[in-house]
């Protein structure tokens, strides 16, 4: 029985991975291009594949959903960093990235079931934090939360895709060290409902087959029945976060956090980019392969060789189309692609018009019309110290001179 994990790489949707291969069931994460780390152990684990494919690519993930046979799709997006972008950045990459989830799922031969992994932030300042009480949030992350739900909602009803909601509490640790790190950050509350990482996990894989046509994207909270005074760790109340429901309907129950090892002892190796070359045989070329190499990064070269290079794009109205077709389609091709698969794009030329040369002139112009692409970053025609730094760091916009 296979199972995907879309929306990227966090704690929760790595343990989820670890406990589903320990289920004897085999797991495909969609990291997202993602520089998270994980355990050694996962990715030695011959049932893991750690796939680089953004959620927001739904011809991807229905490819990924029909050839691998899944059968359940863990969206954990709302886990991850994206969570806490902008509302602008963060619709784009959470709706449109759960949106294509969704279709993929629909379209498929044989549609899998659909977890999302929401938050108790969607609940806001309510006091009564019931599966049935009407959401209120007050932050950006509750209304992303909201919003997701809102979709995954609209798609059960719609199309009869069975689909169950987990909601977590907003603090979620694997250890003590962790908690202390927590607390730290939550001076602005008074009580904090605080569970431990395999808790959630097994909360989540109880409500799976709870996903039922039915009952469209029927909710669960998966929480402690505790809160913790923040202040002081040892005073605790009754959580404010129901669980009845989840407790009357399966046999999952929460553990005591007095079980929290010191630090998790787990070894993990950061996720390094791939990166794909495009272009002819140039100094520049080489002075990248060889930046990437010494980092110990993967770059392979394209195996689009016809980019009829010449020595001089200077002539007739033949060279001038040559002189377009290399320097300007092809780059706005790349970063059309990139943009549509939520990919980052680095285009080394000019951040400026011009009229030097006939190449210049149209890589200017070509600079300018790359500056409609978000995912894309313009650089200037030299490679330093600063260059894979941008790279990594997915900067995007145009530097002529490489700074950062």
């Amino acid at each position: 029985m296979s199972v995907l994990i879309t929306g990227g790489v966090s704690k929760i949707s790595v343990k989820l991975a670890e406990e589903l291969l320990k289920n004897g069931r085999n797991v495909v994460l969609l990291h997202n291009n993602s520089s998270e780390s994980i355990p050694d152990a996962l990715l030695s684990n011959s049932s893991f594949s750690l796939i680089n494919l953004s959620s927001v690519n739904e011809d991807g993930v229905k490819e990924v959903i029909e050839t691998k046979k899944i059968q359940t799709v863990f969206d954990g997006s709302l886990t991850t960093s994206d969570v806490s972008l902008e509302p602008i950045q963060g619709a784009k990459k959470l709706i449109l990235g759960i949106t294509s989830v969704l279709d993929a799922i629909r379209k498929s031969k044989s549609p899998p079931s659909l977890v999302l992994i929401s938050g108790e932030e969607v609940y806001g300042s309510s006091v009564n934090r019931v599966e049935t009480q009407p959401l209120e949030p007050v932050t950006f992350v509750g209304s992303a939360q909201m919003s997701v739900e809102a979709m995954v909602h609209s798609y059960a009803v719609s199309y009869r895709i069975p689909i169950v909601v987990g909601r977590l509490p907003r603090v979620i640790v694997s250890s003590k060290n962790e908690l202390e790190s927590e607390l730290k950050n939550l001076k602005d509350l008074e009580y904090v409902n605080i569970m431990e990482t395999s808790d959630a996990v097994r909360g989540l894989l109880s409500i799976e087959k709870l996903a039922q046509t039915q009952k469209p994207a029927e909710v669960f909270n998966i929480a402690n029945s505790q809160e913790f005074r923040v202040a002081n760790f040892s005073e605790s109340r009754n959580s404010t976060l129901s669980i009845s429901k989840i407790l009357s309907e399966t046999a999952w129950k929460p553990s005591d956090l007095s079980t929290l090892p010191s630090k998790s002892q787990e070894n993990s190796k950061e996720i390094k980019p791939v990166f794909l070359l495009f272009g002819g045989d140039s100094e520049l070329k080489t002075q990248f392969f060889e930046l990437v190499k010494l980092e110990r990064f993967v770059v392979k070269e394209s195996s689009i060789y016809n980019f009829q290079e010449a020595k001089s794009f200077e002539g007739d109205c033949f060279t001038l189309r040559t002189n377009m077709a290399t320097n300007l389609y092809f780059p706005w091709l790349l970063a059309s692609l990139s943009e549509k698969n939520s990919l980052h794009f680095t285009h080394f030329g000019n951040t400026a018009i011009s009229q030097e040369t006939s190449s210049f002139s149209v890589k200017g112009y070509t600079g300018k019309m790359l500056e409609y692409f978000e995912n894309t970053l313009r650089l200037g025609t030299k490679i330093d110290k600063n260059t894979l730094g941008l790279i990594k760091g997915r900067k995007t916009g145009g530097l002529l001179n490489n700074n950062i």
